[in-house]
């Protein structure tokens, strides 16, 4: 299929003994796991059914003790999987306890793992790298598995908690003797011990003590990833003692078979742009595609007028941009050149505010003020001072406020840093800056090459603020299969009728535009619950519409998951587009800016698989080979319509769009997005 040589960090073990006697308590001991029923040893339901009829969720083991036990059983370790799990992780978490530095006090979850950096060269915190392992029965394999992840780094304050002057609710993780807890979750003796209990540093309680931690920027994480775990493996899981009590399979990590690596079709990776010989032109990059060839489709909008919103003491920056925009920058051409948009900016039409502490109040007066044409179309510029940086949360809030303002009136907006502007690179910002301005006027600037096929896909992503207790989901609907967007409602995640209204409204718009739907397809952010999907099958029945759902996980692996990479390659990045089935219905998605395998590639950036699970109302499409690789082809073409950058992401719209959404409704005043906002791109 390719010169790929693909692994997994991944490893195969042999069970040490087929068969093995454990004691199981009624009652929780100091030092013992709990057991729900779901994972009891498929054995003792041989010798003691009657203990399913009991009104008992859980029983206790520390895998070892048998004398005393209420109940002891043989267990075949290869038949009771789940209960296996947990018996090899409560194995290996015993092996590493005198070695990590800190460990995970449960010793039935996944084994958490941080090893001191060698060097620690601030005397203010101390650094570590993580690592998980995680053990799996037979998900890929015939074998017991181990997936060894690199979780990245982690600092903790060389001051312990009762040596601070900080609110306690900055605290989120702490270690203590070794052992990782959560500090709303202590143990007794812990709380009897906060003199000894340090914590880790999170960004709330690095902007309280104003540290500095930095950011070292990795220019190829893939391998640096890799490499982490390579090392792991030499040090610690290849040797005798480990060995000795899990029996690895082979050496090294597991080689994926040539028979599940999966391609996307050829040709997904393209996308459309402008016309020349009356033909619309494709191309895989979207900078160079539409530099060359224009966007797929202008603005509709007749009259669109552009003003901007700044600070006094930033007049000759907003002069500067104005002039990037009407005379272009390098080989980037003018604002009016490249979109194909006639903008009216009216020279003394524009917002200036005094107070930069707080220009909210200001920029609500004057918008009050503005003779705004509900026949015309408006956009604003609105140069901020703010950085992506700033740490102050009132100042980042302000950012949203003037946003909803300005929706308030019916105009979307475009925001840009001030040091963005100034900045000598500016010429690579210009881009991304005009193709939002595009989208956001309603224009395509560029769509994805594929036929038009009758199905709604909708998509659902989410995001939780620091300061809520609710993650908000932002759901964007109405996508057609060609990418295009429609419009989108927020909510919180509690809301799961709200859910289900929103994608039955969307159905419904839906399907009054186009003669027959045939199948409705959900981009979902997390594994979707029966309480969640029950409401939407309801909402279809109330249409009328007996159409398949099809609900499609979607996840980032940049952690505590499985990653593939190719050994052929000295990035170690696989082809973009390599997909691989790694358990029931559910794949791994390279979807990066590698195409054509040589070392001349130009990589933008080293994105991690996206992992997605596939399961559907209708469980004979789950069966159809052809329908499954259409809907992985889906996923990686979605990716392709973020109008926020000309950078390729990895993640689809469906999910990363509501994801943006509801990063910002939270911070707006009223309980609603205006009507405005539902329809428009001004979150770009």
């Amino acid at each position: 299929m390719s010169n790929q040589n693909l692994i997994l960090n991944m490893l195969t073990f042999n069970h040490p003994v087929e068969q093995k006697q454990f004691g199981l308590f009624r009652e929780q001991k100091e030092g013992y796991s709990p057991l729900h029923k779901s994972e009891w040893p498929l054995d003792l339901k041989d010798t003691n059914p009657e203990l399913w009829d009991e009104e008992i969720e859980h029983l206790y083991t520390d895998f070892n003790t048998i004398e005393g036990a209420d109940f002891v059983t043989n267990v075949e370790l290869w038949k009771s999987k789940r209960f296996a799990k947990h018996y090899y992780t409560n194995l290996i978490s015993l092996h590493f306890a005198n070695i990590a530095d800190v460990t995970n006090p449960n010793f039935i979850r996944d084994v958490e793992l941080w090893f001191k950096h060698t060097q620690q060269p601030n005397n203010a915190w101390t650094t570590y790298s993580r690592y998980m392992l995680r053990v799996n029965i037979g998900r890929i394999t015939k074998f017991p598995e181990i997936v060894v992840s690199y979780e990245g780094d982690s600092r903790v304050l060389n001051q312990t908690i009762l040596e601070l002057d900080v609110n306690s609710t900055l605290f989120k993780w702490v270690i203590h003797e070794g052992k990782r807890y959560h500090y709303e979750h202590l143990p007794e003796d812990v709380k009897a011990d906060l003199g000894n209990t340090y914590p880790v540093i999170n960004n709330p309680l690095r902007s309280a003590l104003g540290l500095e931690t930095g950011h070292k920027r990795i220019a190829n994480k893939y391998k640096h990833y890799h490499d982490h775990i390579q090392h792991f493996y030499d040090s610690y899981l290849d040797t005798p003692e480990f060995k000795a009590i899990i029996p690895l399979y082979g050496t090294g990590f597991m080689p994926v078979k040539s028979i599940i690596e999966k391609k996307t079709s050829q040709g997904s990776n393209q996308l459309i742009f402008g016309k020349k010989g009356g033909q619309h032109q494709s191309h895989v990059n979207p900078y160079l595609g539409i530099l060359n060839n224009g966007p797929y489709g202008t603005s509709p909008l007749a009259h669109t007028n552009l003003f901007f919103v700044y600070h006094e003491a930033d007049k000759p920056t907003a002069g500067k941009l104005y002039k990037y925009f009407m005379d272009g920058i390098g080989q980037f051409p003018s604002l009016k050149n490249l979109l194909k948009v006639p903008i009216n900016i009216t020279k003394d039409d524009h917002v200036v505010f005094m107070n930069a502490d707080n220009p909210v109040p200001e920029i609500r007066q004057q918008l009050s003020n503005k003779d705004i044409d509900p026949n015309q179309s408006y956009i604003a510029l609105y140069l901020t001072p703010i950085t992506k940086d700033e740490t102050d949360p009132e100042k980042r809030a302000y950012y949203y406020r003037i946003k909803e303002e300005l929706l308030k009136h019916n105009v979307t907006s475009q925001v840009v840093e001030t040091e963005t502007v100034n900045d000598n690179n500016f010429g690579f910002s210009l881009p991304n800056i005009a193709i939002a301005i595009l989208a956001k006027l309603q224009g395509i600037p560029w769509r994805l090459e594929r036929s038009l096929y009758n199905e709604l896909i909708v998509g659902v992503g989410a995001f939780k603020p620091n300061t809520s207790r609710h993650r908000y989901i932002g759901s964007a609907f109405c996508f057609s299969n060609n990418g295009l967007f429609q419009g989108f409602e927020c909510y919180t995640e509690n809301d799961t009728y709200k859910l289900a209204g929103s994608i039955g409204k969307a159905v419904k718009m839906y399907a009054n535009n186009h003669s027959e739907v045939k199948r409705l397809v959900i981009h979902f952010y997390k594994t979707m619950s029966n309480k969640e999907l029950e409401p939407i099958r309801q909402e279809l029945n109330n249409l009328g519409l007996d159409i398949p759902i099809i609900i499609i996980t979607i996840n980032k692996t940049e952690s505590e998951d499985i990653v593939v990479f190719d050994t052929n390659y000295e990035g170690l990045i696989p082809l973009s587009g390599t997909y691989i089935n790694i358990g029931r219905y559910q794949y791994l998605l390279n979807n990066n800016t590698r195409y054509f395998g040589t070392s001349q590639d130009k990589i933008d950036s080293y994105a991690f698989p996206v992992k997605m699970s596939i399961r559907s109302t209708d469980e004979t499409i789950l069966e159809d080979t052809k329908t499954v690789n259409s809907l992985v082809d889906q996923v990686y073409q979605f990716s392709r319509m973020y109008w926020k950058s000309v950078k390729q992401q990895n993640l689809p719209v469906t999910i990363k769009y509501p994801e943006m959404v509801a990063e910002i409704f939270p911070h707006f005043e009223g309980d609603i997005i205006p009507p405005f906002g539902k329809d428009n791109l001004w979150f770009l």
